[in-house]
């Protein structure tokens, strides 16, 4: 916010300086100051110290749009980091789910539901998928943006 309102000041002195440099100029071209050297050294050093502020304010902007661009920056890669965490964890639960929902259905003929052991193979078999799936975003680098 304060990178905000700073830019909104640089904007307001820039409405103000840059118009008056401007007046200056026209005021060192004009001939009755060019013909008396007093003032046309006043209007001078004050047409410098008007270039001098605007070249700040210029600067002083460009560092704000840096600090800006940052900040949009920073926040991108934080969004990034949320949106590989939800990846991660909805890649991990579809195919769990989609198994749950195989053997949640109520038909009598399947024949996996009869079996002594089938409740802990496919309790082994989702295991198995959870853990070969880590491994591969491990393997892919996808845990890195963690740290």
């Amino acid at each position: 916010n304060e990178v905000f309102e700073l830019r909104t000041d640089l904007l307001n002195l820039r409405r103000t300086i840059i118009p008056m440099r401007d007046l200056m100029y026209r005021i060192l071209s004009l001939d009755h100051v060019k013909e008396s050297r007093e003032t046309k050294a006043y209007f001078s050093d004050i047409y410098d110290h008007l270039l001098k502020l605007a070249e700040l304010i210029e600067s002083n902007r460009d560092m704000t749009s840096d600090l800006r661009d940052s900040y949009v920056t920073l926040n991108s890669n934080r969004m990034n980091a949320i949106m590989m965490t939800l990846t991660i964890v909805s890649t991990i639960f579809i195919p769990l789910t989609f198994i749950a929902g195989v053997y949640g259905m109520n038909f009598d003929n399947m024949p996996e539901l009869h079996w002594k052991y089938g409740y802990s193979i496919v309790l082994g078999v989702m295991a198995v998928l959870v853990a070969a799936m880590l491994f591969w975003f491990a393997r892919k680098g996808w845990f890195n943006i963690f740290k």
